[in-house]
């Protein structure tokens, strides 16, 4: 991500989850935080989806989205085997992420990706729905 997609991710995450961290907040991670990862999905010159990651000594799935007219596609697999062989190669003990418990479809994808539900986070969202943290181990040599 360049700071020129900043505006088309903004719109793609409030279409796709009726809210958006902000322009601001995407300032900040690209500019000042060492640990913030993303990658844009590029289809056709167009952004289609992105996916965020925090990376520490494990890595968590900030936010992941394929925009509406891609999904089905299997753009998310796409992503998610990237991100599932960044963990590999960087040798991370975990890959974690929060979902909302409505989305099905994500918990699907990531169940597939053999993310295993393993908590619950209660009223997680603005909306007070609850989130389910969804982790998968690494065996690291």
């Amino acid at each position: 991500m360049v700071k020129d997609d900043i505006a088309s991710i903004v719109k793609g995450e409030i279409e796709a989850f009726g809210h958006s961290m902000g322009e601001d907040f995407f300032i900040q991670e690209l500019e000042i935080d060492p640990f913030s990862e993303f990658i844009v999905l590029e289809i056709d010159g167009k952004i289609g989806g992105y996916f965020g990651l925090l990376i520490h000594d494990t890595i968590e799935i900030m936010n992941l989205y394929v925009k509406k007219e891609y999904q089905g596609l299997g753009f998310g697999n796409i992503m998610m085997d990237f991100i599932i062989n960044l963990c590999i190669d960087a040798k991370a003990p975990a890959l974690s992420l929060e979902v909302r418990e409505s989305n099905n479809r994500a918990i699907n994808l990531y169940k597939k990706f053999d993310l295993k539900d393993v908590a619950r986070r209660k009223q997680y969202y603005d909306d007070g729905e609850d989130a389910i943290l969804m982790v998968r181990e690494f065996e690291v040599k």
